[in-house]
């Protein structure tokens, strides 16, 4: 693995999915990109940045240092962003953008892992676009998993029948409590 700083690919990627706007969310934080069989983003700090050079010039990884923004890739979608990131940009924003809210029955759902239905849709947000990005949030706003959006639009959700998949799963904050800091379930389904 290996781990450099610097670089708006990040960047590019928030504004593109989030607006321009977005990317005041995370204003002063440096980029580090760590690669492997994929690269993981994490948004460091100003007061962390001295240390994790240093930790960087002696050769080792300084992994996981600061706020874990995501994942990049290669193919669509090319940024997965981390639930605390999208958290961090809605609330700098003020409102939800790109998200699926669930009533508390499909939060239960979606944290066990499974898709998140059309029954269990309280509301949506522009836009959504399908195989992109989009984030379910729960009845308190929280977001509880990132997922890919099987929609064109929040209008398409009405005309789907109750059992359609409206997200499918990508990440959901059940995966800590499954063990996923133990490798038995991937972090990500894709």
């Amino acid at each position: 693995m290996k781990c450099t700083l610097g670089g708006n690919e990040v960047l590019s990627h928030i504004s593109r999915l989030y607006g321009a706007e977005a990317t005041e969310a995370v204003k002063g934080y440096t980029p580090m990109y760590c690669s492997g069989s994929f690269t993981e983003v994490y948004l460091v700090k100003p007061q962390l940045l001295e240390a994790v050079e240093a930790v960087l010039r002696s050769g080792r990884i300084p992994y996981f240092a600061g706020m874990y923004g995501g994942r990049l890739r290669s193919a669509k979608p090319e940024f997965i962003p981390s639930h605390v990131l999208v958290e961090r940009i809605y609330e700098f924003l003020g409102h939800p953008i790109r998200a699926v809210k669930a009533i508390e029955q499909g939060i239960k759902v979606i944290l066990y892992g499974r898709d998140l239905l059309a029954e269990s849709v309280a509301s949506c947000f522009e836009p959504v676009e399908l195989g992109e990005v989009v984030s379910v949030i729960g009845p308190d706003g929280y977001v509880y998993a990132i997922g890919l959006s099987t929609t064109s639009s929040c209008e398409e959700i009405a005309k789907l029948r109750k059992k359609d998949v409206v997200v499918r799963s990508v990440f959901d904050l059940g995966w800590y409590l499954r063990g996923g800091t133990v490798p038995r379930e991937a972090k990500y389904k894709l």
